[in-house]
């Protein structure tokens, strides 16, 4: 029986760090993340040699709003991408921040500079999301293994409930960070050692740039 891999991803988290990587390495353009077909392809070679692709599931979340109207078409192009299934939720709003003077601690709702308003969102229920099909998913059979890109330790109990019933999840990050999740995972891959394949780099620009 060949081995079906499903892949959970948390959006932003991911998103971020991607960006964060290439601007490290000097990147002075946007790095688009190659989410069809390359992504799943590279990463579910890198299972075992028997691996089939079972599905992506990408968790995000957004302002609502009509300014987020082009990132929402976006997560919808995305949902129609083969096996991909996208679980998208809008933030909510977030307490304002307040002047630390004891004396003071009044709440700060617009920049002083420009007097715009100050908008603070938060992310609600995308981590319990993830956590929770990662769970489902697996305890119905829906997956023999699966892949974790993610970096928040919160999701370290999830996989440690899956481990002790045999569900091995492979964590899928840049190196030397989320070490905690990392080593609650079954095993770990690098996304740095992958960017030749992702991108269609040379091995040799990889190794240079390492």
């Amino acid at each position: 029986m060949p081995t079906r891999v499903r892949i959970f991803i948390d959006f932003w988290n991911f998103q971020l760090s991607w960006n964060e990587f290439h601007a490290r390495r000097g990147s002075r353009q946007l790095v688009r993340i190659p989410w069809w077909p390359q992504l799943p392809t590279v990463l579910v070679r890198r299972i075992a040699d028997d691996a089939v692709y079972a599905g992506t599931h990408v968790y995000a979340s957004h302002n609502g709003g009509p300014t987020d109207q082009k990132l929402r078409r976006f997560f919808n192009v995305m949902d129609g991408f083969t096996g991909y299934d996208v679980i998208l939720k809008e933030r909510a709003p977030r307490s304002p921040s307040r002047c630390p003077n004891p004396g003071c601690h009044r709440p700060i709702s617009t920049c002083p500079h420009c007097q715009l308003p100050i908008e603070r969102t938060v992310e609600k229920g995308i981590d319990t999301a993830l956590a929770t099909d990662l769970i489902r998913f697996g305890l119905d059979g829906h997956y023999d293994r699966a892949i974790l890109i993610a970096a928040d330790a919160d999701h370290v109990p999830a996989v440690e409930f899956l481990g002790n019933r045999a569900k091995q999840i492979t964590h899928a990050w840049f190196r030397g960070q989320a070490m905690e999740l990392r080593n609650a995972c079954w095993e770990h891959v690098h996304l740095d050692d992958m960017m030749p394949e992702l991108l269609g780099w040379p091995v040799e620009r990889e190794n240079r740039a390492a």
